[in-house]
């Protein structure tokens, strides 16, 4: 194990090569796939050649077709027919430049890729028919097939199909014309672009083929933003040695030229990275620095046990399967097609309503396994790389908003709990009495048991030692342990309990120790709005025991829902049978604050009901798929959700028409969260230029943004309270990691995850009493009227009294949070 720093830093360079050079093979492998595919199209440097020939190809499409529109039938009148009626050169533009960059990746003939355009166009000319005789349905198949399938194929005979099935009349193009159309465009394409040129090969003897070619200056473009793209899309992996400082948004991380080049802000908005050269970020960056020289290792105690759940395809721990939900034909399994589906009633409609959203469902489900899988076996080969080393650290990034996430692949404190426990700090210290207390109160979080006070959950460990060492000596011949929420992590704490129960408060625990926030986003608006009742409700007031507004709202739903049922109301019955419970509200209730709306709610409350019937947690009791059902239940909650956080409500309200007043003078929505980091919301629309090839394609967003400067306001208004929220929980984590570094007693083993901060358990007093500080010190002026003045100096005289001052504050005194107990738990 090499321990010399400098020695350290030049094996450090080197990785860092070899993150640059997996990351080079990833794209190379990745281009490959599409050039087989003959999906050229959709790599970055093709991406940029459409959007810089989109609008002059358009421009020569739109000519061509004034200058022939004559009325003489010919052979210029056959092509230039369907391209008028389509009334859309953009679109037009698009297709034609896919169907050439692609037909050239599948060394197609001039003739070949002529015929897949003059096919594209056609099923663009039948779209605009289908669309225009039957527009709600056309809207309708259209939205499915681009929510539910990316293959374009599929999705071009579904819409054949659908064409059939309705006896819609469209013209169906000879070979002649789908050719004659075809090489208009091609031609169109080489007149007027450097894109392409013909070339002519001769096969045999009297015997030529036409094929299209990049032209030189293209094809050297193309190779120049290929290799850019693989050097700029990094295997990124942690550091073995510290990271370079950040002491502006340009400078620090990694240390290799190429690697450090990114910035530390996520974003594309180069004038607004450019701004920031301007403010005074010395605290911020002091708190990413920090967090960034906390030093790290793989644990040794669950590695093994990581390993061998992997190798051994096991499904404990919350480890996803490796078996397909899908048959060898790519079709979901289990999901059964009803005969009565066809039958032309109701009851049809509705079978076949189910019947989408089941294949919907496993389809995503589908999704998200091969993801996690990828994910897992990710992580589990870094950690393997990474466990001869004595300590690495976690490059540090922010988005827009200052959240701080950590750089790189699925290894990080940043995923999920199965990944989190083969992490661990570096540098264990002493657990002493408060630590144990505080080991153990983790170790009843883990396992799913904190609803109850801090003395209740100790004792709920207490009475569980004995398995526990069972557990930490042999998990695989006694899995009680795998019954726990989050059983990796439980596991990871059963170890320490062990070595503290064998050696006693001497004990050195790395375990990093987790205190989170209770509903964090409503805590926030609580304090903003000084409201008393939700600040109760979510632990920023005192209390013995821990408060829960998710069960709270339960508790209000399912009385209403017994008075239903005593009304006579059969859905009312079958939601008593399956069991109201603070689970089927709480994703309702955390994201609410976020820009959650009725449609939502109800999916959420459908999810949630499907998951733990298919876990065996419940009874599969509710009306067909539930559904409809779901649908009632949302209605309810949705109305206890407004009435039991009225107040926060309201300064969401604020928020999202303080919004639309900044879309309607189109001015980015401006505010500096409480540690001085610069927030800009800007979102624009971009129909102007938003090409979508329905049928054809997928879809598919071309974005001039020097053109497109309009504000969009929908998105301005929903996106304004979650922003603002979640910059003031990262400006909390990073004040957090700040006041941790300057107090008396600084705190070397720290962890971050937005609304989650962990340290070794001994020094969790230190913590909760610094987090409670963080907040008095950044919230007990009035930060609404901060955010209403600076708003105001942003916008014209004649707008400014558009906003009204914000919701009328309740009277929580701000220091009181000192003395909640549960604020973080």
């Amino acid at each position: 194990m090499i321990q010399d720093e400098k020695q350290l830093r030049e094996l450090e360079l080197d990785r860092e090569g070899l993150m640059i050079a997996k990351g080079k093979e990833r794209y190379e492998q990745q281009l490959k796939k599409n050039v087989e595919k003959g999906r050229n199209s959709v790599t970055p440097p093709y991406i940029y050649l459409q959007k810089q020939y989109l609008v002059p190809l358009s421009q020569a499409i739109q000519s061509f077709i004034d200058e022939n529109l004559t009325g003489k039938a010919g052979v210029r009148a056959t092509s230039v027919i369907p391209l008028r009626d389509l009334d859309d050169t953009k679109k037009i533009s698009l297709i034609t430049l896919k169907g050439i960059i692609d037909g050239i990746a599948l060394n197609k003939t001039m003739l070949q890729i002529s015929v897949s355009i003059g096919k594209m166009i056609e099923l663009e000319e039948q779209s605009l028919i289908f669309k225009k005789d039957k527009p709600f349905l056309h809207n309708r198949i259209l939205r499915d097939l681009m929510t539910r399938t990316t293959n374009i194929e599929h999705r071009k005979k579904v819409f054949s199909h659908t064409l059939d099935k309705f006896k819609i009349q469209i013209e169906k193009w000879n070979i002649a014309k789908t050719v004659l159309v075809g090489q208009q465009l091609i031609s169109l394409t080489i007149s007027h672009t450097d894109l392409i040129e013909r070339k002519t090969i001769k096969i045999r003897k009297n015997n030529t083929q036409n094929y299209l070619t990049l032209t030189p200056i293209i094809q050297e473009k193309i190779d120049e933003g290929n290799f850019k793209c693989s050097v700029l899309t990094p295997y990124h992996k942690p550091m073995i040695v510290k990271p370079n400082d950040w002491s502006s948004a340009f400078s620090g991380g990694y240390i290799n030229e190429y690697l450090s080049k990114s910035p530390l802000v996520k974003t594309e908005d180069y004038q607004y990275l450019a701004s920031l050269k301007d403010k005074d970020l010395q605290d911020f960056y002091g708190a990413i620095n920090y967090l960034q020289g906390v030093e790290f290792a793989t644990d040794q105690n669950m590695l093994p046990i990581f390993n061998h759940i992997w190798d051994n395809n096991l499904t404990i721990g919350n480890f996803p399967s490796r078996e397909r939900l899908l048959d060898e034909r790519g079709k979901p399994k289990g999901v059964y097609r009803d005969p009565r589906i066809d039958d032309d009633s109701e009851q049809g409609r509705n079978l076949l309503r189910k019947y989408k959203r089941d294949l919907s469902r496993v389809y995503a489900d589908e999704i998200a396994r091969v993801s996690k899988v990828v994910n897992t076996s990710t992580a589990r080969d870094i950690a393997n790389e990474y466990k001869d080393f004595k300590k690495f650290h976690f490059v540090k990034n922010v988005d827009t908003r200052g959240r701080v996430y950590s750089v790189g692949t699925t290894y990080n404190y940043q995923s999920d709990q199965k990944i989190k426990s083969i992490i661990c700090f570096s540098n264990g210290e002493k657990l002493g009495s408060s630590g144990a207390y505080w080991l153990y109160v983790h170790a009843a979080n883990t396992y799913g048991n904190d609803k109850i006070t801090y003395d209740e959950r100790v004792d709920f460990i207490k009475s569980m030692e004995r398995e526990i060492i069972s557990w930490a000596s042999d998990p695989f011949s006694n899995l009680g342990w795998n019954d726990a929420d989050k059983p990796m992590e439980f596991l990871q704490a059963c170890h320490h309990v062990k070595g503290y129960l064998e050696q006693g408060v001497e004990y050195e625990c790395n375990l990093p120790v987790s205190v989170d926030a209770t509903c964090s986003g409503l805590q926030i608006l609580s304090i903003l709005m000084k409201d008393e009742d939700t600040a109760r409700k979510v632990n920023v007031s005192p209390s013995d025991k821990p408060q829960d507004v998710y069960t709270t709202v339960a508790v209000k739903v399912e009385k209403e829902v017994k008075e239903a049922a005593g009304a006579g109301a059969r859905v009312a019955n079958r939601w008593l049978q399956y069991g109201i419970s603070r689970s089927i509200v709480k994703r309702n209730i955390m994201t609410y604050v976020y820009g959650l709306k009725p449609y939502g709610a109800r999916q959420q409350i459908y999810d949630e009901y499907k998951k733990q019937v298919e876990l065996g947690n419940k009874p599969k009791c509710l009306e067909d798929d539930g559904f409809a059902d779901c649908k009632w239940l949302a209605t309810i909650v949705w109305k206890h959700l407004e009435n039991e956080i009225r107040l926060a409500s309201n300064l969401m309200k604020w928020f999202q028409e303080t919004a639309k007043v900044f879309s309607r003078a189109n001015l980015p929505m401006k505010w500096t969260t409480p540690i001085g980091f610069p927030v800009m919301q800007d979102y624009r629309y971009l129909n102007k230029f938003k090409v979508k090839t329905s049928i054809a394609g997928s879809m598919v967003y071309t974005t001039l943004r020097r053109q497109m400067d309009r504000k969009d306001t929908r998105k301005m208004a929903s996106a304004a309270s979650p922003n603002i929220v979640h910059s003031l929980d990262g400006a909390i984590a990073c004040a957090t990691a700040l006041y941790c570094k300057m107090d008396t007693k600084p705190i070397p083993n720290l962890m971050m995850i937005h609304d989650s901060f962990a340290t070794t358990p001994n020094r969790i007093d230190d913590l909760h009493r610094i987090i409670r500080q963080v907040v008095v010190d950044l919230f007990s002026g009035d930060y609404l009227e901060k955010l209403y003045l600076e708003f105001l100096d942003q916008l014209p005289e004649d707008l400014k009294e558009k906003i009204k001052p914000p919701p009328e504050r309740g009277s929580l005194e701000i220091s009181s949070v000192k003395n909640s107990r549960y604020f973080f738990s």
